[in-house]
């Protein structure tokens, strides 16, 4: 038997009312989190369990605009409300990499509504911190293949908006590819020195729509991609900054869908 709120697999599947298979695959697939115990069987949180069951209840009724919905959420919502509403998007839609193309609208609506006054600036980063504590929580609970490729992910610049990293932690996590999190102010020269220790395959570049100076993107692609061209690393530029339309090494990605398209040819 279990505690009230850890389930066995069966149990979570006697409360979802679906098969145990389904659980797995759930599981498997990233839609529900789960954690493991000393013999290796899983165990899945029963509120995580029933705030799932919830949120495809919700998106079948089609509660409010999906931003609206998001926002409301985002603003006001707990942490297992903002969990359950990321895995059933995941559920909803198929991949992560499509959840984060959607929360890419979601934060863009954010950002118009902060511009026009129907959203505090207090609400804002309320929202962006309660997303970016969530993508990490599950972000965790994402298996990738031991011995796999590895990518560092790095904001670029003076750039302190890791959302965009977090969202392409899920994407990479989802091909089995592991992250290495370099995150914000990290220096060019010291993403160039694990570049040449080889034990690296790519190199994911985050600039949010903060960054509007494209000289010194320009320079930092030019840096990045003379690092990656020597020791053969793949290099992707991201995010809505001012990235330069040319580059001389590497690719500029605006979707996570070409992303996820993009990391399939890497993983293969």
């Amino acid at each position: 038997m279990t505690s009230d709120s850890m389930l066995t697999t069966t149990e979570a599947a006697k409360l979802a009312a679906v098969a145990p298979s389904t659980i797995k695959r759930w599981a498997d697939e990233g839609i529900l989190p789960f954690s493991r115990t000393a013999g290796g069987h899983r165990r899945f949180e029963r509120f995580a369990i029933e705030e799932y069951v919830r949120g495809q209840a919700r998106a079948s009724s089609g509660d409010a605009s999906p931003s609206d919905s998001w926002i409301r959420v985002l603003t006001h919502g707990q942490r297992y409300d903002i969990d359950s509403r990321l895995l059933e998007a995941r559920g909803r839609l198929g991949g992560w990499f499509r959840v984060a193309d959607e929360i890419g609208g979601v934060l863009a609506e954010m950002g118009r509504r902060w511009v026009s006054g129907q959203l505090t600036i207090a609400e804002e980063h309320v929202a962006s911190d309660a997303l970016l504590r969530s993508l990490t929580r599950i972000g965790d609970t994402l298996p990738v293949r031991l011995g796999g490729k590895r990518s560092l992910i790095v904001c670029a610049g003076d750039d302190d908006h890791t959302l965009g990293l977090s969202l392409a932690e899920l994407c990479l996590r989802e091909v089995g590819v592991s992250p290495v999190w370099l995150g914000r102010r990290t220096p060019v020269a010291e993403v160039s020195r694990l570049v040449g220790e080889g034990d690296v395959d790519l190199v994911v570049v985050s600039a949010s729509v903060a960054l509007t100076n494209q000289a010194d993107l320009a320079q930092l692609a030019d840096d990045l991609g003379a690092a990656c061209r020597a020791h053969n690393v793949r290099l992707v530029l991201g995010g809505n900054g001012a990235w330069p339309e040319t580059l001389s090494y590497g690719v500029r990605l605006t979707s996570f869908a070409r992303f996820h398209q993009y990391l399939t040819e890497v993983a293969a």
